[in-house]
């Protein structure tokens, strides 16, 4: 029994070793892919949880669409081949973010990504959002244009005034749960119909989004249908990304996007609705033929501007030295009583 304790003790420390180690907050790198970790943000209303791979600058920020969570993008963290830091952010109110209250606007979704980024140190991004995630991409670009170095749009939303009126009425109310838990049932069907022949745990993924996001998803839609997003589109000074798949719900539209800008780089992947998730290696390498001249460029666009930088400084410098100096007319001295 005695000589048995040492070789337990030593059996014991073997297997430990193999063991592999848990960390919290980590996720192991597929094959050949990346180390993803994953944290909270703060930002005055609450916190936002991410996911990211360390990089270099610019970063490249995910939103992803209603109902889904950051986690729609880790297949394509882990195979992007740029060096840029990655960041996939859940949405106020999906994932694991803090939950909302009211109706927020576009506005108040593109505030928070924004002090999520200032939070983690971002100054400068590129951004692709997919289904709301992209009207929030439009958002940010526009309000934000010295910091976003591109726009991307996976699954774009064009709808007409009265289009986003009627989309109001449908999708406004909540699933909210019942005793006897039809809205599992209903939150099933709502799924299926939207994606007929998905992959069953795809789909039971995104029911449970749905459940867990059952106050945020008509909240998000809200959102959406008092957003003009071609408008926004159209203004956008950035770079922009335009990607659709065949089985997108908003594919018979796609054309209609491409046609408010004719400059975009345009891609058309697989996927249906989930083309992150089904056509990660689709997705990276058209974001790597997009991004990457764009960051090689953005060195000499820098040094080019500051020539024109000095210049406009020294013409300032200049107008200050020549402007000629204010006088005033003496004051006749006063005399009498007042």
């Amino acid at each position: 029994m005695k000589t048995a304790k040492p070789k337990a003790r030593a059996a014991a420390r073997n297997s430990k070793a193999r063991a592999p180690a848990r960390r919290s907050k980590v996720r192991a790198p597929a094959r050949g892919g990346r180390v993803i970790r994953s944290g909270y943000v703060d930002t005055r209303d609450g916190q936002l949880h991410y996911r990211e791979v360390a990089g270099r600058a610019p970063a490249i920020v995910f939103l992803h669409q209603t109902a889904s969570s950051s986690g729609s993008f880790l297949r394509v963290m882990q195979r992007l081949r740029l060096p840029n830091r990655l960041i996939a952010l859940d949405t106020p109110g999906f994932g694991s973010s803090f939950a909302p209250r009211g109706w927020p606007s576009m506005a108040d979704y593109a505030r928070w990504t924004i002090e999520a980024l200032d939070g983690l140190g971002v100054r400068r991004f590129h951004v692709f959002g997919q289904h709301t995630g992209a009207n929030i991409a439009g958002e940010l670009g526009l309000r934000h244009p010295a910091r976003v170095a591109s726009v991307g749009m996976l699954g774009p939303v064009p709808m007409s005034a009265a289009e986003r009126r009627e989309f109001r009425k449908l999708l406004g109310a909540p699933i909210a749960p019942r005793p006897d838990g039809s809205h599992m049932l209903e939150n099933w069907g709502y799924a299926t119909q939207y994606n007929p022949g998905c992959d069953p745990e795809i789909q039971h993924d995104e029911v449970v989004s749905m459940l867990r996001a059952w106050r945020a998803r008509p909240q998000a839609y809200r959102a959406v249908s008092f957003n003009d997003s071609l408008a926004v589109l159209r203004k956008l000074p950035a770079p922009v990304l335009l990607m659709s798949s065949p089985g997108d719900y908003f594919f018979e539209r796609f054309p209609e996007v491409c046609a408010v800008r004719p400059d975009a780089a345009v891609v058309t992947v697989g996927g249906d609705n989930f083309q992150a998730l089904l056509d990660p290696d689709g997705v990276a390498r058209a974001l790597e033929k997009f991004i990457a001249p764009l960051d090689a460029a953005a060195p000499a666009r820098a040094r080019a501007a500051r020539p024109v930088a000095r210049d406009a400084a020294r013409r300032t410098k200049a107008r200050r030295v020549t402007r000629p100096a204010r006088t005033t007319a003496a004051r006749p001295a006063r005399t009498g009583k007042r």
